[in-house]
């Protein structure tokens, strides 16, 4: 199949053209009816359309055994860690991100057989469209199915259409932003269908888990959650004994993932390793930033132009649909004007998210899909529900407006540029290990360990080793910053404890960040330098990694 789609790469575009012709068409096909009229109820059917073109247009990246992201290769090195040891902060520290952001990789890994670059992506995909379907059923219930289907289209072309690496590999947003779309959901559910109190502690839980995801995310989740429980004690009429019942559900629900994850320190001994390398590792990050705002979205404009200008056109798409949209009335009902404002606060708290690092990564963007895709579907639905009772071709022309404005520039955009890959798929299948991942596949077996210094965290997904320290990479270790001592303690006692059988001295040019033998261990790390010579050879040195094997393992390897 990689073979047909590589001898003639448009034959790709051909099969994405289909899908995106074919969702259109069931998209304005009931507009078409002289009178048709919204219906305001879930619509799971299109959670098929959604999951659908998602896969026809981002299945190419699944094959490019390369990654996307350095992000994405430590994700997949924990993965396969925790295999070996599924306690995290003990086997794994991801740094800024949270253990569930690894432990979601395992029942892809586990069915595909392989925890590699194939397996996240497929988790990216099922991520992204749970949460473009959660956000379009929320928008369904409050404004109706088409008004949900219209201003839910760009983001579901701009998620399955984009090239831009940033938004394929898989990422620490994914998660939060799933996380995020099935609690509004959960939340429309249970105050505009009057659904049980049940929902509440479905939802607690959802947002209780957003800090063992991404503390960096908390801000919406933080948000929603002080709106749900105004929701509980002004907006509903309940009795208290049922405000009370209502509460605690919510209460329980969002306590019960810390819990666990307080119990499981406990039992662990982690406390401490999880305080540090988490907690404070979070709040350092943050007050390390080095840019000002502003240079941070011009870089951030720049890099999208660069590569990939689909995130620009549909962030315009939307905002020119806002802007036309203004001189619109717009209905005067609580629920369309609380779902509405709810949508304008969470992409402010987005926005914080995306913003107060004060760092030009990309993908931080797609924490800010849900709320924008919410706020057009709030805005939208509003004006259609002044429309109500008018003839349908006024209606059908407000929303093939709306459709034209946040959508049709994604697709000018895309129609003219080919996909970077489908014509190399078979190349990247043949091709899938790097000269140093060989050498090293020479003294290890998969499931033994590879000890790292640097950041090429691709090591260990190419020879399937796992890490021997905690991190995927010593940024923490070599960098200046606040506890390095703690962390370079951590890190000698770990790959002692290990022992593993080959080793990566991974600063020099050509390495990912560290391109310097000023940051090498005999420079700055005497210690591993002694360790190193102590039980290590060095065996080769390529692509500016050194790779050292351990002495009985070489000699072993002679005999």
């Amino acid at each position: 199949m990689l073979n047909w789609f590589a001898e003639n790469p448009a034959r790709y575009w051909w099969l994405v053209c289909f899908a995106i012709i074919w969702t259109l068409f069931i998209l304005l096909r009931p507009l078409l009816r002289p009178d048709w009229r919204d219906v305001k109820r879930t619509d799971w059917r299109w959670g098929l359309i959604i999951l659908g073109v998602l896969f026809v247009g981002r299945w190419p990246t699944w094959f490019v055994t390369r990654q996307l992201n350095p992000d994405e290769s430590m994700f997949i090195a924990g993965a396969i860690t925790l295999r070996h040891d599924p306690v995290f902060w003990r086997s794994v520290d991801g740094t800024t991100s949270g253990p569930l952001n690894y432990y979601v990789l395992l029942p892809a890994g586990w069915i595909h057989g392989s925890d590699d670059y194939f397996s996240a992506r497929v988790t990216a995909l099922l991520l992204i469209a749970a949460a473009l379907i959660f956000a379009h059923q929320a928008i369904a219930v409050v404004y109706g199915r088409q008004v949900a289907r219209v201003t839910g289209f760009a983001a579901l072309c701009f998620e399955a259409l984009t090239t831009h690496t940033d938004f394929l590999h898989y990422s620490s947003e994914l998660m939060p932003m799933c996380l995020l779309a099935a609690a509004l959901y959960l939340a429309v559910q249970r105050f505009m269908v009057n659904a049980g109190w049940q929902w509440n502690a479905v939802g607690g839980l959802l947002l209780g888990a957003m800090p063992l995801a991404k503390l960096q995310a908390m801000p919406p989740a933080v948000l929603l959650g002080l709106g749900w429980i105004a929701g509980e004690l002004w907006l509903r009429d309940a009795s208290r004994t049922d405000q009370r019942r209502s509460l605690a559900a919510l209460g329980a629900g969002a306590g019960l993932p810390l819990l666990a994850c307080a119990i499981l320190l406990t039992a662990t001994s982690q406390w401490r390793h999880a305080l540090i390398s988490y907690v404070w590792y979070n709040t350092v990050y943050v007050d390390a930033a080095y840019l000002e705002i502003t240079k941070v979205l011009a870089l951030t404009w720049r890099m999208l132009i660069e590569e990939d200008s689909m995130p620009v056109a549909w962030l315009s798409g939307g905002g020119l649909w806002l802007l036309l949209s203004l001189p619109l009335p717009r209905v005067s009902t609580r629920p369309a004007r609380l779902v509405a404002g709810a949508a304008v606060a969470l992409c402010i708290a987005s926005l914080v998210c995306i913003l107060v690092p004060r760092r030009p990564f990309v993908h931080y963007w797609q924490l800010f899909v849900v709320p924008w895709t919410l706020l057009l579907g709030g805005i939208t639905g509003q004006i259609m529900l002044t429309l109500e009772n008018r003839g349908p071709l006024i209606r059908s022309s407000l929303l093939c407006a709306a459709l034209l404005c946040t959508a049709g520039g994604l697709l000018y955009v895309r129609a003219g540029t080919p996909h970077p890959e489908v014509g190399r798929l078979m190349r990247y299948q043949t091709a899938s290990r790097g000269a140093v991942a060989k050498v090293l596949g020479r003294y290890a077996q998969p499931g033994e360990a590879l000890g790292m210094w640097g950041w090429m965290s691709s090591y260990y997904v190419e020879t399937k080793l796992h890490q021997a320290t905690r991190e995927a990479h010593s940024y923490a270790e070599i960098t200046d910053c606040p506890y390095r001592d703690y962390f370079r303690r951590r890190y000698l006692a770990d790959l002692q404890r290990s022992a593993p059988p080959v080793f990566v001295d991974a600063v020099g040019p050509g390495n990912f960040y560290f391109q310097s033998r000023r940051f090498a261990p005999e420079a700055i790390f005497p210690e591993l330098a002694a360790y190193l010579r102590a039980h290590y050879s060095q065996v080769a040195e390529l692509q500016g990694s050194r790779i050292y094997v351990r002495k009985d393992r070489l000699a072993a390897s002679l005999q």
